[in-house]
């Protein structure tokens, strides 16, 4: 998980940290430090983390204890962070409400930025002229886009 633009700042998630749910302007959901809300905390495939403090009506939504333990998945054909349960319910991270508590039980193995190496990434480009936004296609050997705006 770490989808965060050219001016955002972000780092990796640390073993038994305490993170929050924020919701960014852009309308979607970031885990952040208490400490240092501008900063996108990553978490790598397969963090085992612990739901704290679950508000109401997350629990109703849900059908959630007041606290959970779940791990991270992403689904990277739709770019969704996920927490499945124990269970195997999954919830998106954009659908937990700002200022939900996450504790890092343990960190995953796999890198969600760097689980493909770049020379394998196949690049398509296009540049429009004056000042209109350039825009980068990578894609997955299997051409799955990863669109990045410039």
């Amino acid at each position: 998980m770490c989808y965060v633009s050219a001016e955002g700042r972000s780092r990796d998630a640390r073993e038994d940290e305490v993170l929050v749910v924020s919701r960014q302007p852009h309308d979607s959901n970031w885990l952040v430090s208490p400490d240092d809300p501008s900063t996108a905390v990553c978490l790598k495939e397969g963090t085992q983390v612990e739901l704290l403090y679950i508000p109401e009506k997350t629990r109703r939504k849900f059908g959630f204890p007041p606290e959970t333990q779940a791990t991270f998945k992403m689904e990277k054909w739709w770019r969704r962070d996920l927490f499945v349960l124990r269970d195997g319910r999954k919830v998106e991270l954009r659908k937990l409400q700002p200022g939900q508590v996450v504790r890092i039980l343990s960190v995953g193995a796999a890198s969600n930025q760097d689980e493909i190496p770049a020379e394998e990434l196949r690049t398509d480009g296009m540049v429009e002229g004056g000042s209109m936004r350039r825009h980068i296609f990578k894609r997955y050997p299997s051409g799955v886009p990863i669109h990045w705006c410039l």
